[in-house]
């Protein structure tokens, strides 16, 4: 998924030294926006899968009245 290039992010632990305590919270933060991400995704997805869905059934629906 990553491009392979340097990033303009910065990295977690690395810079001005932080506390276990701030890195950690840090990851948790990066963490819950990752998950957000991935659920929008999934949430996008299954929006996606029920609308094709519902197209085969009305297609095969309208090939039974036939």
């Amino acid at each position: 998924m990553s491009s392979g290039g340097p990033s303009d992010d910065p990295v977690i632990g690395e810079g001005e030294g932080g506390s276990a305590d701030e890195i950690v919270e840090e990851l948790r933060t990066a963490a819950e926006e990752a998950v957000a991400i991935a659920r929008e995704g999934a949430k996008e997805k299954e929006e996606e899968l029920w609308a094709r869905y519902r197209e085969l059934r009305k297609s095969r629906r309208e090939r039974r009245e036939r």
